[in-house]
This record gives C-alpha cells, structure tokens and sequence, in this order.
C-alpha cells in the first residue's frame, strides 16, 4: 500500500510505501534533513511539523513537531520542513595567476562533510567566474564519516553516492555556467572522494584503516552522471588525511617554505599539518561534529539564523547571527564564543559544570541545565561536554605533533586556519576556550577555503597539480593511536585551564 505526503512548504507531492521511515522518504525525493545521530532518534535535528495525518514510532511534541527518523508512514501525510537552506564557506583569496593558457571553463568542488562548495573557472585567465555553496545532503544519514561508513557497511553507499552527486549537479546549476565544462578537480577527506567515486570506504572504518585509493583518480563526467568533460579527484595521503589538506598545503606554500608553520582544518574531523625543515608531519583528530554545529541540542549550520557570534555589550547579552535574522540556533563560531563568554563570567567552571554561585549580569539566564540565548535557544551541559571533547582533540593533536619533532609552540612562527570554521571564528575565543593554545593563537591567520583554492590552483596550472602530488606523496602520518604524548594531553585539555 502507497500514501501520499504532501511536503511543505514548497507543495511537493511524492509517494511512500506503507511503514517506510518518513526520513528515508524525504532523503529519496531530495530532501536532506540533517540527522547527526544517523537515524537513531536522539539528536532531534531531523525534526518536521505534521499537519495532517498519522504516523507511528513517534509522538507529536507540544509543536506538533515529530522526529522523522522515528516515524513510520501509515497514511496520507501533510508536514512542513524546517529551513535548512545555506551554504558552506565557498570564499577564498581571489588572487591574479599567471595560468598555464588552456581555453575553456573548469570547475573546482570542495566536498566537505557538513558543507560543499564550488566555483566555475575562466581557464585562461584565471577568473572565478560563479561560487555556489551548499548543505552536504549526506548528513540525513550522519553528521561524521565513521556514520557514514556505517551507512555504508548496512547497503547505504549508493545512496549516499546519488544525494551527493544530486546535489552537485544541482549547485552545477545554480552557477549558470553558459559553456561547456572541461574538467573538475574535487577536494575532500578520504571518505568523501570515496563517496563521491562510488568507492567502498568501509575499510577507512576498521583497523588498519586502509582507503581503496589516496592517489588520483581521473574519469569522465558522463560516468558519474555530471555535466562536465573530466573529472579528477586530487590525491589524499591516507585514510584520514585527504586531498583537502594536500591542495590547503600548497595554497599556504608550506611545501616550499623554511619556516616552521602549522595547518589547522578544523571541524568535523581535526587535521593538522607541520613543516619544518623541509618536512611535513600530518595527524588526523577525531574532534566529532560538535564544532559544525551538529551533537549540540540546539546546534545547526552556519545557515540564515545560526548564531554566529556572542559578546556582552553594556551589560546585555548581543548576539550577532547570520543573515541578521532572529536567531533559531548555535553554530560552530557562536559555540566557540558562548563557551568562551560563559567561562569569562564565571558561569562555567573549569571542569566544564555549571557554576550556579557566579556573580555575572547573565546568571538569570542560567535555568536548570541551560543557559538561554533566546526562549528556544539554548546551551546544555552536555554540549559544552561535546565541545570539550572536540577542543581536546585538536589541542592534543597540536601537542602531539610539536612532541614528535621536538619542538615547542613557540618554535612555530606562522598558523594557517582554514575551513568555515577557521574563517569566522574569533582567535581570542579559541584562545580563551583552549582550542588554541594561546601562543598560537596569537600566530593565526583565517586561510578561508583553501580545499576550493587548492583544487582551482590545480585546475589551472600543471606545476601546482604536480606539487599538490608531490605533497600528499612525502607528508609523513603521525599515529595517534600508539602516542602516550596524545592521550595524556587530551585529558588534560579537557578543562578549561
């Protein structure tokens, strides 16, 4: 038996068999809700408003509001979706090239796990000529990678392979490109391109991490459904250091510099680089999503409404949230200087617990477990314990690297901080939460997107694709797994000291 859910509020008509997951239904029609517990029911993310009709599973809330991970159809259905309409971070310095002279358009594609990014590209001269960004339609069925090679090892791959490629063609689009497309160079994690080739990254989950491919791979348009001559996936280094990080590499020039620097992706997955004499040393920390906004009660994209910064003016709490709408939940950079405000006033100790006793103009919004932003938007206990997992990562894996070569922090004379992440967080936030140590902190510079800068470096000039090569070929993989230096350094960036 068929029913009908008619979905708002676009109007949308589709067709569901009788007992499916209303999930599956919308991630099959193409609507990606996110679902940062991969469908379990216990992130809430994936929450929809039903207006008529009936499903098991799953109760209404005060709001009319159902989890459809949770929710099974039995009948005709009218829901309403939540915006979830935004992009990733698709900027980048925009610098003149000198290009190796090829005629024609090619296009550059960032595959990020929570956001894509891509800019078509005059060939000869250089010129960007449309950036389109997006929500990875993915995150309905997980908000990390391990998530997602679970999907994968329970038949998933191939669907997560069509709402990827779905989506792409669609920013494809968006972009209006009025010539034909010669090549696309694509940039992402290991799991990502996987995803993205229709290859099986399942061996990426389980010891000893082995990928099906970190060299390039370079096939047709057709073939995976694309409006584009050629495409190229850049080369990773391994399962956990992919080709984003090799083209941020060469963007930042740290594959021909003297100095000591030091590359720092962070979001989802934490990935760190330092050169130094000649060499680059890469770890790969497993900072969970809470920086991206997801495994946070009220956590979203940096979408309309997503509260991007906070500070205390005149005594009143400000909230600055993108687009200048009312704000309706907490990204990754507003996390960062919530937890930072909260800790300055003393209304988080540094253990992470609330401190109810704290003398601050902004206790009264401190009630039970959350700190209100808004009537709706809240901070909880359990997310500030999300976000120390996350900074402990990174700060660990930092300590880690500098231990292995036998330096100090202060030895480091430059810090890049690509991704969105990077590009609006506050560096005296980092600092003041220890996602940073404050030494670096003081060294940091926002890089923006260089996984798109890097894949449109290589796109027009052979030389920086042979350097892009060439790094992913002698950066040397620092395990955490086996270091004492990194365990014990994660517990002990787990306070806020």
């Amino acid at each position: 038996m068929e029913h009908r859910i008619r979905i708002l509020p676009d109007g949308a008509c589709v067709t569901a068999a009788d007992g499916a997951y209303l999930l599956d239904v919308l991630a099959a029609n193409g609507y990606a809700l996110p679902a940062a517990c991969g469908g379990r029911g216990s992130c809430g993310k994936c929450r929809v408003t039903l207006l008529e009709g009936r499903v098991s599973g799953t109760e209404a809330d005060e709001k009319g509001e159902i989890l459809a991970c949770r929710a099974r159809v039995c009948g005709d259905l009218t829901v309403r979706l939540r915006g979830h309409a935004g992009g990733g971070l698709e900027y980048f310095a925009d610098e003149r090239l000198v290009t190796d002279g090829n005629v024609g358009v090619g296009v550059a594609l960032d595959v990020g796990t929570t956001t894509l990014a891509l800019c078509s590209v005059d060939l000869k001269t250089g010129r960007v000529l449309a950036r389109v960004s997006a929500l990875n339609p993915q995150g309905v069925l997980g908000a990390d990678v391990l998530s997602r090679i679970q999907a994968c090892g329970e038949g998933k791959g191939e669907l997560l392979q069509r709402l990827l490629l779905d989506r792409v063609r669609r920013m494809l689009s968006d972009a209006a490109i009025d010539a034909p497309i010669t090549e696309m160079k694509v940039a992402a994690n290991t799991t990502m391109l996987h995803l993205f080739w229709g290859a099986d990254p399942t061996p990426i989950g389980v010891y000893p991490f082995t990928p099906r491919f970190t060299d390039e791979q370079v096939g047709s348009g057709e073939a995976l459904g694309l409006p584009v001559g050629k495409v190229c996936l850049l080369p990773s280094v391994s399962g956990y250091i992919g080709s984003d990080i090799t083209a941020g590499i060469v963007v930042c020039g740290m594959d021909r510099t003297d100095r000591v620097c030091l590359f720092a992706d962070v979001g989802t997955n934490g990935e760190l680089v330092l050169a130094h004499g000649g060499r680059l040393y890469a770890v790969s920390t497993a900072a969970g999503p809470a920086l991206e906004g997801a495994c946070i009660e009220c956590g979203m994209g940096g979408v309309s409404g997503a509260c991007a910064h906070v500070s205390l003016r005149d005594g009143m709490l400000a909230i600055e949230t993108v687009d200048g709408t009312p704000v309706r939940g907490i990204c990754g950079s507003g996390l960062l200087d919530l937890i930072a405000l909260l800790l300055h006033e003393g209304l988080i100790d540094e253990g992470g617990a609330w401190e109810r006793d704290a003398r601050s103009v902004l206790a009264p919004r401190l009630r039970g477990d959350r700190f209100y932003l808004s009537e709706d938007v809240y901070l909880s206990g359990q997310d500030i314990r999300q976000f120390q997992l996350a900074k402990a990562a990174i700060a660990a894996g930092i300590e880690t690297l500098l231990a292995h070569v036998g330096l100090s922090s202060e030895a480091v004379e430059a810090v890049y901080v690509a991704g969105g992440l990077g590009y609006y967080m506050s560096v005296e936030s980092a600092a003041a939460t220890g996602l940073l140590p404050r030494g670096l902190a003081r060294k940091a510079q926002s890089v923006g997107n260089t996984a798109l800068a890097g894949a449109r470096l290589a796109l027009l000039r052979a030389d920086c694709m042979e350097r892009i090569r060439s790094v992913a070929a002698r950066t040397e993989v620092v395990e955490l797994a086996t270091s004492p230096t990194f365990t014990d350094a994660y517990v002990r960036n787990m306070l806020f000291a």
